[in-house]
């Protein structure tokens, strides 16, 4: 008895881990297209101009710069124009282009190559430092009792050199409008790498490197359109009659006479501006008897989304559906209901 009742808790535990009951599942990440605020299709064209360099160490601004440019060219989002291409405006002037231009000189780039957009910055910080210290560690001292057991006789401090190696990398970069001169976007955000130990697992030529990555990819990521996994979390899909007073009125139980009802869906704000369907099938079966198309809007903690009662019930009939909602290919959460003859 004692073993079946162990097993069934087992079972029940990994209900809950796999996600929840019968009712409702959902994946616990998904794939979403992050989209920065200021992007709209219509901007096609950057022109990204050398970071100025601050930090005391030649050619590291440029080289972020560089490898900004080079992944914002792979992504595909935009045609993205480098120094090489704007050499024949500045000639002479060409030590100018650097830093974070005026607004006059934005707009002259605008105009002579038909650039919408200038990604310039500065680099402040560039640096990596090691810090050791001696620490001890408690060993136990071993003897024999008088029988010959081994036994701890004392202790002993045993010295070891604890390791810090820290890396900084900062650059602070902005994005102009060429066609007013002024910013639409701004990008600052510090990397900090650290690795400590009794030798650390990176030392601080190492930690240097991968925050020289890190920050490109901070800049890259805040100035175009990436691919990321978002992790989901609550109820992503529940069914609602209406929306009172601020306040979803949940019901798993639906009938004709409440002519309508809401799959309410809840996202986190990354999936801002992602397209998403609701599919209504019934229960076990594939058969689709209602959908709907929808783009996540980031300023909603949740969204409801209207169906009618009626097309439902003329093709399935009064039983158990599941609400199903997609992202791609395979659903990304589901919700189970019944349309009843009568809710008592």
């Amino acid at each position: 008895m004692h073993k079946l009742r162990t097993v069934m808790l087992l079972g029940l535990a990994a209900a809950v881990l796999a996600g929840g009951c019968g009712d409702s599942t959902k994946k616990d990440e998904i794939w979403v297209y992050h989209t920065p605020d200021f992007y709209r299709p219509e901007l096609k064209r950057l022109a990204v101009i050398p970071f100025s360099n601050h930090t005391g160490v030649p050619g590291v601004a440029e080289a972020i710069s560089d490898k900004v440019a080079t992944n914002l060219t792979n992504n595909g989002t935009y045609e993205v124009y480098t120094r090489s291409h704007l050499a024949d405006i500045f000639k002479e002037r060409d030590a100018v282009l650097a830093g974070i231009l005026s607004a006059d000189e934005a707009m002259q780039i605008g105009q002579a190559k038909a650039v919408q957009a200038l990604v310039c910055g500065d680099c402040y910080r560039y640096e990596a430092g090691t810090q050791s210290e001696t620490r001890y560690n408690q060993v136990p001292v071993w003897g024999t009792d008088a029988d010959g057991y081994p036994i701890i006789t004392g202790w002993q401090q045993v010295p070891y050199l604890w390791t810090r190696n820290d890396a900084y990398v900062e650059c602070n970069v902005v994005l102009i409008d060429t066609g007013t001169g002024r910013q639409i976007a701004a990008v600052n955000e510090p990397t900090h790498l650290w690795a400590e130990g009794s030798p650390p697992k990176r030392d601080a030529r190492q930690l240097i490197d991968a925050a020289h990555d890190d920050q490109v990819g901070r800049i890259f990521r805040a100035l175009d359109v990436t691919r990321t996994r978002i992790k989901l979390k609550g109820d992503v899909l529940k069914i609602a009659l209406g929306l009172y007073d601020n306040e979803y009125d949940w019901e798993k139980k639906i009938a004709p006479a409440d002519e309508s009802f809401l799959v309410v869906v809840q996202l986190p704000p990354e999936a801002d501006r992602n397209d998403f369907k609701i599919t209504i099938v019934p229960d076990k079966e594939r058969e689709v008897l209602a959908e709907d198309a929808f783009t996540w809007d980031k300023q909603y903690g949740r969204m409801g989304r209207r169906f009618a009662v009626q097309p439902i019930l003329e093709q399935g009939g009064c039983r158990a559906y599941r609400a199903k909602l997609y992202s791609g290919p395979e659903p990304i959460a589901t919700y189970k209901f019944e349309i009843v003859e009568e809710r008592k």
